[in-house]
């Protein structure tokens, strides 16, 4: 995967997150990201960094997923469908 593709995944992934953050579901998923204080704006930083930005996006979204029922998760989102632009564009 060139450097390019993995800064897309990497945006597409904090983009997930902040949804789950806005709808109420993360709580805390995301510290060991949020630690290592990288995001996809940063085009500067290595394409090791932005690969383990990923991972670490995979494994708080994951664990999300797992932790949250399906229909709660379903009503949180539906809860928050219509700010999903404005939270994207922040």
């Amino acid at each position: 995967m060139q450097k390019e593709e993995v800064l897309v995944l990497h945006l597409v992934l904090f983009n997930i997150k902040r949804i789950l953050e806005n709808a109420g579901l993360a709580d805390g998923h995301f510290k060991a990201y949020e630690a290592l204080g990288i995001n996809p704006a940063q085009v500067n930083r290595s394409k090791a960094d932005h690969k383990r930005a990923v991972l670490l996006l995979c494994k708080g979204i994951s664990e999300v997923l797992k932790e949250n029922s399906g229909e709660r998760l379903l009503q949180s989102l539906r809860a928050i469908e219509n700010q999903v632009p404005t939270i994207i564009a922040r």
